[in-house]
């Protein structure tokens, strides 16, 4: 598979307290890749981006290559992350209804990025929407909007995980596979299952401020499940 990346981003942020200056995007196939097109994000901040990729089993990933390893990770949490707050999924239903040239949208993969680093980098039973900024953590972000905002993203999760008994639990509209090379990045990668992708949460995500999407998404979740 051959990606390339929209809705790119410059971000600065901090992995066992060495700052690391880089960019944030969303990766997409430009061409068909087993019949579908996909979309994805970066699970390892560490590891330089390279073509192509190799993805596989999800359930077979060894983690971010990182030393020491962490301990724990978790990669349903990086796709229950895309799944609910990712533009990307709307461009699986619709490629052209995605505008990534705007300051929205690239926030919001930002912000979305920084949770999934969260995530892979310092797994934990529940989050809070400090984090991102705790100067103890293995990955943190300097104070920032789209830090605030992938705040909101970790404590919906953290109430996922806690109305799941601490499971994540996927919707299975979307497939995920998992490159998992030692010599460039892991990156996590989903498309549109046979059953299709359901009209996607983040259409509220590109239509609202930021200061609001994060409560909107979760009452919306909240109440699908009462």
């Amino acid at each position: 598979m051959s990606v390339s990346t929209h809705g790119r981003k410059s971000s600065t942020f901090w992995v066992d307290g060495v700052q690391k200056s880089s960019v944030t995007a969303e990766f997409y196939t430009p061409s068909q890749y087993q019949n579908a097109v996909w979309f994805g994000y970066c699970l390892d901040p560490v590891q330089s981006f390279r073509n192509p990729i190799s993805p596989g089993d999800p359930n077979s990933w060894t983690g971010p290559e990182v030393n020491p390893a962490p301990l724990q990770f978790d990669w349903k949490e990086a796709a229950w992350l895309m799944e609910n707050f990712a533009p990307g999924v709307t461009w699986l239903d619709n490629p052209g209804s995605v505008d990534y040239d705007s300051a929205a949208v690239k926030n919001a993969i930002q912000a979305v990025q920084f949770a999934i680093w969260e995530v892979t980098l310092d797994h934990a039973t529940t989050y809070s929407a400090g984090d991102l900024t705790d100067s103890g953590s293995r990955f943190r972000v300097g104070s920032s909007a789209n830090a605030a905002l992938a705040g909101t993203y970790l404590v919906a999760l953290s109430e996922h995980k806690t109305a799941n008994n601490g499971n994540v639990s996927l919707s299975g509209a979307i497939d995920f596979q998992i490159n998992d090379q030692d010599d460039r990045q892991d990156l996590i990668m989903g498309t549109g299952s046979s059953g299709g992708v359901p009209e996607p949460g983040t259409m509220l995500l590109l239509a609202s401020a930021l200061a609001t999407t994060g409560g909107i998404l979760r009452r919306r979740r909240k109440n699908k499940q009462s």
